[in-house]
This record gives structure tokens, C-alpha cells and sequence, in this order.
């Protein structure tokens, strides 16, 4: 008995890797038939953030894509922290809650930092280096 009730509680498991394993060669053959078959000098040429560089002088790039990358990266971990803090909150009662809200005070504190700052703000962090330095000279003026 004790064989059958191990296998009754492993079989979503293993269910679930084969059907996993299933899709996946399922997708790998599909893409390899229906993907393009076009050979061409700069399929195989390495690339940086989807721009080819011909002349590394000349190519910048900006921090801004990384500061994205750490920021949803910050707010995506502190979200599943409050998911942790939702699924326990029977256990933990009022005093979990409040240690929930100072939580999300310190949120919302820091994306209000981040928007003060400008960190958020796309528009002139798009531009070319010389426009953004024009724009500090021109505020220099006023």
C-alpha cells in the first residue's frame, strides 16, 4: 500500500516533466522547420544589443538600458516577497501585516527617489551625447 500512495503523490511530477520534455521537442522541430533557411554574411556576425558595431569608436551605449534591468530586477524580487508575506498571511496575523505596509512604504519611497531623480524619464536619456550636452549648457544659462 504504501508503494501505491508514493506513486500517487509523484505522478503530477513526472506528468508534468514529460509533458514539459514533449513540448519543448515539439517546439525545437517546428522552429527548425518553419525557421529560415537564408545564409548570409551577417547571420553569423556577433552583436551587442541587437546593433552590429562596425567601428567601436564611434558606438555608445548608454547605461540607461541597465539601470531598466536593475530596477525591474528590485521591484520584481520585492514583489515575490510580498507574495510569500500573502500566502502566510493567516499565520503571521496583524503583525505581519504592519511589517507588509512599512514594506511597501519603502517602495513606494524609493520609486518616488527614482522618479525625482529623473531616472525613469526616457526622453533625455534617448538623445545623442552632444544634444545632452547642449541641454546642460543651455540650463547652465538660466
Amino acid at each position: 500500500m504504501e508503494l501505491t500512495s508514493q506513486v500517487n503523490e509523484i505522478w503530477p511530477i513526472a506528468a508534468y516533466f514529460i509533458i514539459l520534455v514533449a513540448m519543448l521537442i515539439f517546439m525545437m522541430v517546428l522552429s527548425y522547420f518553419l525557421g529560415p533557411k537564408t545564409a548570409s554574411r551577417a547571420k553569423n556576425t556577433p552583436y551587442e544589443s541587437g546593433i552590429v558595431s562596425i567601428d567601436n569608436n564611434k558606438t555608445r551605449f548608454g547605461n540607461h538600458f541597465f539601470l531598466y534591468a536593475i530596477f525591474f530586477v528590485i521591484f520584481d524580487l520585492e514583489t515575490i516577497f510580498l507574495f510569500a508575506w500573502v500566502i502566510a498571511f493567516d499565520e503571521v496575523g496583524w503583525l505581519g501585516f504592519i511589517e507588509a505596509s512599512i514594506f511597501i512604504l519603502v517602495l513606494l519611497a524609493a520609486l518616488v527617489y527614482l522618479i525625482r531623480i529623473g531616472a525613469l524619464e526616457l526622453n533625455k536619456r534617448h538623445q545623442p551625447l552632444r544634444v545632452q550636452q547642449l541641454n546642460i549648457s543651455n540650463k547652465e544659462r538660466f
